[in-house]
């Protein structure tokens, strides 16, 4: 057996074959791995204990309880997304297929199928079947002595994608819940302008509005009433999404608890330059090449692995900051709005009064009512908006890239 370039391909000897005659090296199957590898089904699977991954004991029955009832909650992603998230069960399963293979015994899969190659080239009478099997079987030993991946390399891919997956699910339950403030604010918008056509109509029995005044009201009526149908679909495609991907079926009704409100004092505490050893030493990219390293015998493929992972320190360290400054900022954008809802609030007031001692209308109390709403729904959707940024942050810190996150 030669040992010159161990390397590893996750799929038998047939499955070797087609990757590399197509001209790369099959793209990993992204999932992540904890120390328990248990595995059952692969199915997309709803929380209940007929389809947990991990055994009893790793989880209180107090948090199997959480996991296993109808509630999403933001601090139960994680671990929802690695008992239930089809793809992490899935490619764990792959894992577990070659996890205990070496680069040797993958090495010798990929000469054997350029063995059959070359007999099956040995035994033809057509001259283009056989210059064909020949080529395929050449190319299939010259790419098999560039193989590299082993089963710790695959297992930081399945990481890096498991954490990828919360991140996104962070994400999508943010958004999720600053859906919510945008719809209220669409229903406000839709009440004013119904106030406002009932007002052109009166208008119109009196004389001073026109046909056409009356058309274009209705009109922003109408329009109103499909914008809030389009957000509706949206906050649907992402509860549809966050069920799936949390192992509940696309038609479930979970309920969705709302996130936690940012905790301004985590700012404090972040510093891209003293964060930037710790998030280098987690970074997925980076242990994923410096392993590589030590599989490559190819000079050239060695200095692009060098190039990968210095262009990925320096991903690293410019994510960092930038990130930090998206974390300044909305911090900043949400003492603004704070002030503006102060002002709302007093405008709100005021009309109020103003509408009990007969010196405004209806429709001038809810225009002050539509602005105080909206400016309250800023703020909330601006605490959202800081949460995000401080969760990408920390994320980068975890070891995923700007990109993955």
């Amino acid at each position: 057996m030669r040992e010159k370039n161990r390397r590893v391909l996750r799929g038998g000897a047939g499955i070797l074959a087609a990757c590399l005659l197509a001209g790369s090296i099959c793209p990993t199957a992204f999932a992540a791995t904890r120390p328990n590898e248990n595995l059952s089904d692969t199915e997309a699977p709803r929380p209940d204990v007929n389809k947990d991954l991990s055994p009893e004991f790793a989880y209180s029955a107090q948090k199997w309880a959480s996991l296993r009832d109808n509630v999403l909650e933001y601090g139960e992603l994680a671990d929802l997304i690695h008992e239930y998230n089809p793809t992490v069960r899935s490619n764990r399963e792959s894992y577990n297929d070659m996890k205990n293979k070496d680069l040797n015994d993958v090495y010798q899969e990929a000469m054997d199928a350029a063995q059959d190659l070359w007999d099956q080239a040995g035994d033809s009478d057509a001259d283009y079947s056989k210059a064909a099997l020949n080529m395929q079987a050449n190319m299939l030993s010259q790419q098999a002595d560039n193989l590299y991946e082993d089963p710790e390399m695959e297992k930081i891919q399945y990481a890096q994608t498991e954490a990828a997956l919360v991140s996104q699910a962070q994400q999508l339950m943010i958004t999720y819940q600053q859906s919510a403030y945008t719809l209220e604010n669409l229903q406000n918008a839709k009440s004013l302008l119904e106030q406002q056509y009932q007002a052109v109509l009166a208008k119109q029995a009196v004389g001073s509005a026109t046909e056409a005044e009356v058309l274009n009201a209705k009109k922003s009526v109408q329009d109103q009433e499909a914008a809030i149908l389009s957000a509706q679909k949206s906050v649907d495609s992402v509860h549809r999404s966050l069920c799936l991907m949390t192992g509940w079926s696309a038609d479930a009704t979970p309920e969705i608890r709302n996130v936690p409100e940012p905790d301004l004092s985590r700012i404090d505490a972040m510093n891209p330059n003293a964060d930037l050893a710790t998030a280098q030493k987690n970074n997925y990219t980076i242990r994923y090449n410096e392993k590589k390293l030590g599989n490559l015998t190819s000079s050239s493929l060695i200095e692009s692995t060098k190039i990968t992972i210095q262009n990925a320190k320096n991903t690293t360290l410019s994510g960092l900051k930038t990130q930090y400054d998206t974390v300044l900022t909305t911090r900043d954008s949400l003492s603004t709005a704070q002030l503006q809802l102060e002002a709302a609030k007093r405008d709100l007031d005021s009309a109020a009064a103003q509408l009990a001692a007969g010196r405004s209308t209806q429709l001038q109390y809810q225009s002050a009512q539509n602005t105080y709403t909206t400016a309250k729904n800023q703020v909330e959707s601006t605490k959202l908006q800081l949460l995000m940024a401080m969760e990408s942050y920390d994320w980068i810190v975890k070891g995923l890239s700007a990109s993955n996150g």
